[in-house]
């Protein structure tokens, strides 16, 4: 499980009760790798529905994405903050996590946003899926596959503030029963035989 989650310092955040227009947000650098193509274009595929919906994208660009992103930003339905030491405010605004990463170790970001009470839709890859029970907490959808990744965005779009804030709540059930750091400390610690 990684090193885990502080469920301290990522504790659960007020659910945002505006569900009008759904606040997406990614966490992560900004490359092919972490699937940020497939979050454009799944974007782009709600918005051509008229699905009322924003992307906040937090990271380093380590590879040129600089003028789309800005191109997208014009267009009013993303806002590009660059690198955040702090998360937290960013967490807070979201309805929902999105990392559609090729791989990971264990991606710290849906921990924490979990933790914090915020559903996440991430790839169905180790390192992603160990934070979502599918369907529950958020979705699972397929590496490198855009449409996946809208079908599970426009799934979440279409649930009501009780669903959603729900969703958020069982995440973060998840993140102390499973990923509190404590918790996988104190089994690291063990299994060392220390």
């Amino acid at each position: 499980h990684g090193a885990g989650v502080n469920v301290d310092e990522f504790s659960v955040l007020p659910y945002v009760k505006d569900c009008d227009t759904t606040n997406f947000l990614f966490v992560g650098r900004v490359m092919h790798e972490k699937g940020i193509a497939e979050l454009l274009e799944a974007m782009k595929m709600l918005l051509s529905e008229g699905i009322k919906c924003h992307l906040d994208v937090l990271g380093w660009c380590e590879e040129d994405y600089t003028t789309i992103l800005e191109k997208y930003q014009e267009e009013g339905w993303l806002s590009y903050h660059g690198y955040q030491a702090n998360v937290v405010p960013f967490i807070e605004k979201c309805h929902c996590l999105v990392l559609p990463s090729w791989h990971e170790g264990m991606a710290n970001t849906n921990l924490e946003c979990a933790s914090s009470g915020r559903p996440v839709i991430t790839t169905n890859i180790h390192g992603c899926l160990e934070a979502v029970d599918d369907g529950i907490s958020g979705f699972l959808v397929e590496k490198q596959n855009a449409t996946s990744l809208y079908n599970a965005m426009k799934k979440f779009c279409m649930l009501n503030y009780d669903e959603r804030r729900k969703m958020g709540l069982f995440g973060r059930t998840r993140m102390e029963k499973i990923f509190d750091k404590k918790i996988v400390v104190a089994e690291t610690i063990k299994a060392m035989g220390i």
